[in-house]
């Protein structure tokens, strides 16, 4: 069973992936894609809650009642290169903790849905992000540069150097 920030988050990722204002979403496609992703039957008045939800954080869903033809994201406005996609394999998830300078503090919290803070320090803070999408995750963190590092597990933090590696052999 998806926790209800991996289901909050994939709702998202649907309307994000899959809409835009010529290929808008019936409700039950969009329930059906919630089911086949997170394993869980979701209510449509879950769905209701999360669109409002969304709309409070200044995303730009558009409705059914607007438009009689279905639900999308007008995506005009948000920049998708760096979403975490974390709505892959939910059984070959992992947790990976990442340590942030705080100054990345703001753009950590607005991804707070799928991100969970540990703790904070005077210079950095640490989170948790739990994924099955490897190859997404480091690039992520390897766009903070030096302002990011994956403390745990071994195995992330060798594939982000042995990628640090192949780049350095890349510019020498």
């Amino acid at each position: 069973m998806a926790s209800n920030y991996i289901k909050f988050y994939t709702f998202f990722d649907i309307l994000r992936k899959h809409s835009n204002n010529e290929n808008m979403l019936s409700m039950k496609k969009i329930l059906q894609m919630m089911e086949e992703q997170t394993g869980d039957k979701i209510d449509r008045r879950t769905i209701y809650e999360y669109i409002k939800n969304f709309k409070e954080l200044g995303f730009d869903i558009r409705e059914y009642s607007e438009n009689k033809r279905g639900y999308y994201l007008n995506s005009s406005n948000i920049n998708n290169d760096y979403c975490i996609d974390v709505s892959m394999n939910y059984s070959n998830k992992i947790a990976v903790k990442i340590e942030f300078d705080n100054e990345l503090r703001d753009e950590i919290n607005n991804l707070k849905e799928v991100v969970d803070i540990l703790s904070d320090g005077e210079r950095t803070f640490i989170a948790k992000i739990e994924t099955s999408n490897y190859n997404k995750l480091i690039s992520w963190v390897l766009h903070f540069g030096c302002k990011a590092k994956v403390m745990e597990p071994p195995e992330v933090r060798d594939a982000i150097k042995e990628e640090v590696k192949k780049l350095h052999e890349r510019y020498i």
